[in-house]
Order: C-alpha cells, then structure tokens, then sequence
C-alpha cells in the first residue's frame, strides 16, 4: 500500500491527462441550453465530462413521469453533461424515463453511460439492445460491466463471452467506450485488470467507491486507483456518501442483520458535511464524480458544491479521513464484502 505521499505524487504527475481540475479562473463553457459545469477529462484521447454526474438509479424510484422530467431538465438547466444508468434499475424504468425526456431533445449534448449486469455474452448482448431500446439512441458513449463481485465473478464472465461481447460492442460503435464498475473488494477489480493485460485489451474507465470512510477499510483509493491512473482509465467515483448510510439511513445492499439503529449517522456524530465529503472526493484525481438524487434540492446542493469547490490541503484530507475512520467498515460501508 502506497502512503499519501507517494499516492499524491503519483496523482500530480498524472495532472497533465487532465483527471486534476485546475478551477481557478476558468473559462465556463456553453452549449446552446446554458452554462457547462466544470469538466474533467475521461478517456485517454482527451474527451471530457461534466465533473458532476447524475446518477441514473434515483431517477427510477419515481413512478410520476413528470417528476422525472422535472429532474432531467433541472440537470441539463444547471450544466449536467454526463448521465448514467444501468439496464436493470427499476426494471428498466430508470433508461425508459432517459429515454423519454433526456435523448430526444439532448442527445448531442450530453455523455450518456450506462452498464449491463448478465453474466453471459448472450445476456449482456440482450441487455444492451433493450438499453439503446429504453434510450431511444443507437449509441451509448460509455457501457460498462456492471457490479464484478469476485475474482472468480471476473473469470466467469469472461470464459462466458462477456467481455467479448464488450469488445464487438465497441467495435461496430454501438459503445464508444467500455468500463466496469464495482464496489465489493478492490481485489476483484485489481484481478479484472490484471486479466486484461494477460489478454492485451484495455478499457477506458472503472467506477467504484470512493469517499472518506474507504481509505480505511478495504480501500480502492489506495490500492485501485493508483493502478487505474497509470492506466490512464478514467475513474468515476461512486458512492461518495457510502450510498446514504453514512447519514445513518439503509441502502439496497444493507443486511437484514444489522439494525437501523445502529447505522451511525457520520455526519452527525462529526465534523463532516454532505459538502466536505464531495469536496473530498473531488480533491482525487477522478473524472467525475456520480451521485444520485432524488429530489432536485438534493440535485442543486450537489451542483452548489462543485461551482463553489473549496480546495483541500494534504492536512485538510488527512483531517477529513481521522474524521470517518472510526466508522469504516461493513456497517457503513455495507456493499463491500471481505475476501
């Protein structure tokens, strides 16, 4: 395991592939709907995204299309570029409702993303038609494989076609880009690039967990993201407030074991804010960081945060972490899992 100091050094010498946002007197950018947020580079070749991106799972809980409407055009009012999803949230409601309010009017605006959890070739082929179906556009600019658990989960996948999958996928344009994502150990993620170099392929991004509480416990910052770095991947940080549990509330992969009682409230019990734990985040090398929201005031308050970033020193980081390190573990951080 690198110490912070290495780890910064590694992270400033990989400022110049654009993954560090210099935001001091920057330029906003403009389309034709309005000002772009901050954007930070995402693929090797120099494309960029939003540094702010909507997370497509939020968007599905609602059975009101209006209400969804209502959160896609205050993304796009207030400079979101880069949309994700995944062809199971909500059974499919979540890329439907994108497909019904979003590509229509935006398609050439913005970057959309989303993953296929089948753990075949033949599944995730199926997957990805009924996602570009949902979406209502014959591309995705980024398809990710969606949530790799094991190491032995990499290798299945892989003897069963889906990465080949992937790659055809990339091949004839129907994804521009391809990347994994997952969020249970950094080994399954450090075996799937090890894997790929055996087999001399190469994606362009991972998206995993990253927030105050990971360095601590089970960290893919200091044991994935230096690898992905030097890869040149583009990282998307994902669960930035441990999924909510770190306001002390359940999330999807929470176990029926632990009581909600004795969820902490991290927030709360410290210094911390919803504020300081993205502004964390931020101060990495990411490309961007995926949050979602179900209430556009939440939407608002994450836009806040990145238009009025407050830069961290390597002692305010440090600080930050003493802060979450106590509650670091299975029951905050409860969709990790040991191996």
């Amino acid at each position: 395991m690198e110490n912070r100091r290495e780890f910064i050094k590694k992270s400033t010498a990989v400022a110049a592939f654009g993954l560090i946002a210099n935001w001091a007197g920057a330029t906003p950018e403009n389309d034709q709907f309005g000002e772009i947020l901050p954007q930070r580079q995402l693929i090797r070749n120099g494309e960029k995204v939003t540094a702010f991106c909507l997370g497509g799972y939020h968007l599905g809980f609602t059975e009101d299309p209006k209400e969804a409407e209502r959160m896609v055009e205050r993304a796009m009012e207030l400079g979101v570029r880069f949309f994700d999803n995944a062809r199971r949230y909500h059974d499919g409601r979540a890329e439907e409702y994108m497909g019904r309010f979003l590509t229509p009017k935006y398609r050439d605006q913005i970057f959309l993303m989303t993953k296929a959890p089948a753990r075949t070739g033949q599944g995730v082929r199926q997957q990805l038609e009924e996602s570009l179906k949902a979406l209502k556009t014959d591309y995705v600019d980024l398809w990710q494989i969606h949530a790799l658990q094991t190491p032995e989960d990499v290798d299945n996948r892989i003897k069963d076609g889906v990465l080949d999958v992937f790659l055809e996928a990339k091949e004839k344009g129907e994804a521009r880009y391809i990347g994994f994502t997952g969020h249970a150990n950094p080994k399954t993620h450090l075996h799937f690039l090890s894997r790929l170099d055996e087999m001399g392929v190469e994606f362009d991004t991972c998206q995993m967990p990253i927030n105050v509480c990971d360095p601590s416990f089970e960290s893919f910052q200091h044991r994935v993201l230096p690898v992905l770095l030097e890869k040149k991947y583009g990282v998307i940080a994902m669960k930035t407030m441990a999924g909510g549990s770190m306001m002390g509330g359940r999330i999807d992969t929470t176990p029926e074991d632990i009581l909600t009682k004795d969820i902490p409230d991290v927030v709360s019990k410290t210094e911390l804010s919803m504020a300081s734990l993205h502004q964390y985040v931020y101060a990495l090398p990411v490309s961007s960081l995926c949050s979602g929201c179900r209430f556009t005031f939440e939407l608002e308050e994450n836009v806040q945060v990145l238009k009025n970033l407050k830069k961290l020193s390597e002692s305010d980081m440090q600080l930050l972490e003493q802060y979450a390190a106590p509650y670091a573990g299975l029951i905050v951080e409860n969709y990790k899992r040991i191996l």
